[in-house]
């Protein structure tokens, strides 16, 4: 075995050891709903507010967010695991992921959960690449605190297995 792989293996075992919250990553692309599970998201900046979540960019997701360039994140409970593996397990590009779900539309115009912790809209600001996935970067334009008492779902991976 070279080095080379036997780093790759420990750089991959110590980043799974990095918290992650759980959250749906939402958009619209006109009038169309677009929704993801997303893990990998990260307060960017304190004034102004924003957040970085990132994307691989063969997510339905991915596009719609380039040409509404908005997108709203809701912050997930650590009861919703459900919830996470709802919108994780198919693509909306294919599927009404908030049939049946209560949402509402935030001052973007990006749907987000009634029942979550929180949800924070954003406005698109930069983008950047990196392998097959694209970190939006957006402001905080608006949030909305649902849920004063609950506490954040953390991402496990054994839970989606």
């Amino acid at each position: 075995m070279s080095n080379d792989v036997a780093d790759l293996s420990t750089i991959s075992s110590a980043l799974s050891r990095l918290l992650h919250g759980v959250y749906v990553l939402s958009t619209r692309r006109g009038r169309q709903l677009s929704a993801m599970t997303a893990a990998w998201v990260m307060q960017a900046s304190e004034h102004p507010p924003a957040v970085a979540v990132a994307v691989n960019r063969d997510n339905y997701t991915h596009d719609a967010i380039l040409e509404s360039e908005t997108f709203a994140l809701s912050i997930l409970r650590e009861d919703q695991v459900n919830v996470a593996a709802h919108f994780g397990t198919t693509s909306s590009e294919y599927d009404e992921k908030f049939a049946g779900i209560p949402y509402q539309r935030t001052p973007n115009g990006s749907p987000v959960l009634l029942d979550c912790l929180a949800y924070l809209d954003c406005r698109l600001r930069n983008t950047a690449h990196i392998g097959s996935y694209t970190v939006f970067v957006g402001e905080v334009t608006a949030a909305e605190i649902m849920d004063e008492t609950g506490s954040p779902l953390i991402y496990e991976a054994s839970e989606y297995e």
